[in-house]
């Protein structure tokens, strides 16, 4: 069957670019053809019909195949169903809740005649399982048909990984049926990619989605035994456009707008309305996706592990991505919208609850992970023994823990401004709550199937994995704010200690100062060469007219308030024959070192 996939690549592809083309042909000589809409982004008169040609394409070359394994003939037929209401949909515009009813159908009887990700011993919550799965992707890459490309792209991007997957795991189904995706959407994209000639209509997005989605569940994944590590896979090669779904229906919902209406308020949409060219955001999505399906397919080299991780990273990275459009104004967005409980602020809200969601989200991966990985150290991998172990315990951890970080307050500071106080209160809290762990799992389960090293080794990852994460977002915090601005006034700090750190950290943490610290001065020889937060210390006061000279400074600031008055005077004074605009920070008997702020500055 390997051979069999070389041969049907080219061949859907040669396929799809004869059958493209001739669709469009047929498609503008009778006028079928996507007008300019308020709530489309085409500007200009375009074909349709496109997803004919794409799923003839694909359809064709697999025929010959059907006899060797019977499962490929469901998929064909699911896809033929699928495509069929689709062209219906192109022509008819049926309403939205009558195609879902028929998405439904065609999932169900496609689910009833094959054999499949066995997810749970068979019953309605395995059905329900797959019906949402199928019918979510199915639409999702109905969403994500939004610009020229997009979707055609990211499904042959998500066919190429998955085709690698099936190669890996010796799947020669998924490779047979995936090569045949890539030829038939690779010969299609030739003519839709930006400006796109031809659009694929309902027919081709919800053929693509749906061929996908059941591709992703037929058969099993290798060595991943574990149902719940190997949905991991599917998920995370489709995660662009699971995103973009999920993303644009918190959006319309937030704005009282019905999910199935159509606008110009995708991901794609708010990144073009953020200054990105059509042509990079849509390059910028496949992008995203190599990465995404790269991880699925890295993760099938290894273990579990790998695969959980990665999903991890990519739901935070998704989730942060999410919150940052959230905050841009998508085309047909009015003003007024964004005023009061505006997407802007209420899907903020939902998404981070001013940021602490979204810290609660991250804890509670963490405290996954660290559980699981602490198991997998203690035994080398994950028994199958202590599967059942880890399922039921769990759900019983997350929030006992969560609700002892509350206690201790690791939600009430901000992550990037950690501090040592902060890694003390988390020490408590990680202890605290592995203690009660402890205490918890001894009163329900009489500790029986537990080891007590797995607590102590969670402790341990748990504490680490904690502090990790803030103090690396502090980390990042001062590093993309110590990049120097190229334009301001160009300030030297004299004073090289606390207040004068404190200086630094309040002029990058607030660039509407419009300064550039350019370096510090100190008396004391011994800090000379010096740096505090990639600053130099460049001399004394002794060069103090040469350095000002050398360095172009347009302003210097005293940061010297513990000095008596006679020295700041006489500080002031070689300051102010320099020629640059002298300022000195004052400190009063109730004002503490830790409060001084540029309200204290004075000429």
């Amino acid at each position: 069957m390997l051979n069999s996939a070389i041969l049907v690549l080219p061949t859907s592809l040669i396929l799809s670019l004869f059958f493209t083309v001739a669709v469009r042909k047929i498609a503008i000589r009778y006028g079928f053809v996507s007008h300019p809409q308020q709530d489309r982004w085409h500007k200009t008169p375009t074909a349709l019909l496109g997803g004919v040609g794409m799923f003839l394409a694909f359809f064709l070359p697999l025929l010959f195949f059907v006899d060797e394994d019977p499962t490929l003939l469901l998929i064909l037929t699911g896809s033929l169903l699928i495509c069929g209401m689709g062209l219906i949909d192109d022509f008819l515009h049926i309403q939205p809740y009558t195609k879902l009813i028929g998405q439904i159908v065609i999932t169900c009887l496609f689910v009833a005649g094959g054999q499949f990700l066995e997810l749970f011993d068979w019953s309605i919550m395995s059905l329900a399982l797959i019906l949402v799965w199928i019918v979510g992707v199915t639409n999702a890459f109905n969403l994500l048909d939004n610009m020229d490309g997009l979707s055609a792209g990211t499904a042959c991007i998500a066919a190429l990984c998955l085709m690698l997957a099936g190669l890996s795991t010796g799947n020669f189904l998924i490779v047979l049926a995936c090569a045949g995706m890539v030829g038939a959407t690779l010969g299609f994209l030739w003519f839709n990619f930006y400006p796109a000639k031809i659009f694929m209509g309902d027919s081709g997005s919800l053929f693509l989605g749906f061929t996908l989605a059941t591709l992703s569940l037929t058969g099993q994944w290798g060595n991943v035994t574990n149902v719940l590590f190997a949905l991991l896979i599917p998920v995370l090669v489709l995660a662009v456009p699971i995103f973009d779904t999920i993303f644009v229906s918190l959006v319309r919902f937030f704005n009282g707008r019905p999910i199935s209406q159509g606008g110009r308020d995708h991901t794609s949409h708010r990144l073009v309305a953020f200054g990105l060219p059509e042509r990079t955001t849509v390059l910028l999505f496949y992008a995203m996706s190599m990465l995404c399906g790269g991880l699925a397919v890295a993760g099938l080299v290894y273990d579990w592990w790998y695969i959980t991780i990665s999903a991890v990273l990519v739901v935070i990275g998704l989730l942060y991505f999410g919150i940052f459009l959230s905050g841009i104004v998508a085309y047909g967005d009015s003003p007024e919208s964004f005023k009061g409980k505006s997407l802007n602020f209420t899907l903020k809200v939902f998404l981070m609850g001013k940021k602490r969601i979204g810290e609660i989200v991250i804890d509670a991966i963490l405290i996954s992970i660290s559980f699981l990985l602490a198991f997998y150290i203690r035994f080398d991998g994950l028994p199958s023994s202590y599967a059942e172990v880890v399922a039921q315990t769990l759900p019983i951890l997350i929030p006992l823990k969560l609700v002892i970080f509350f206690y201790f307050g690791l939600y009430r500071g901000i992550w990037r401004y950690v501090g040592i106080q902060d890694l003390f209160n988390i020490i408590k809290a990680i202890s605290l709550s592995s203690i009660l762990s402890v205490a918890v799992m001894t009163m329900m389960f009489r500790f029986e199937d537990y080891s007590r090293s797995v607590f102590f080794i969670d402790w341990m990852i748990l504490l680490l994995s904690v502090s990790a994460v803030r103090v690396a977002i502090r980390a990042m915090k001062e590093y993309f704010s110590s990049w120097v601005r190229e334009e301001g006034k160009r300030l030297l700090i004299f004073g090289a200690g606390d207040a004068g750190e404190i200086v630094l950290r309040e002029l990058r943490n607030n660039s509407t100062l419009g300064y550039v610290p350019v370096g510090f001065i100190d008396d004391d020889s011994q800090k000379v060469g010096r740096n505090i937060h990639g600053i130099p210390v460049l001399g004394t006061r002794l060069e103090l007219l040469g350095l000002v000279e050398a360095h172009q400074i347009t302003d210097i600031l005293v940061a010297i308030p513990s000095a008596d008055k006679e020295l700041i005077q006489k500080i002031f004074q070689d300051c102010t024959n320099t020629g640059a605009l002298v300022q000195v920070l004052s400190k009063n008997e109730k004002t503490s070192l830790s409060s001084l702020r540029f309200t204290h500055l004075y000429i």
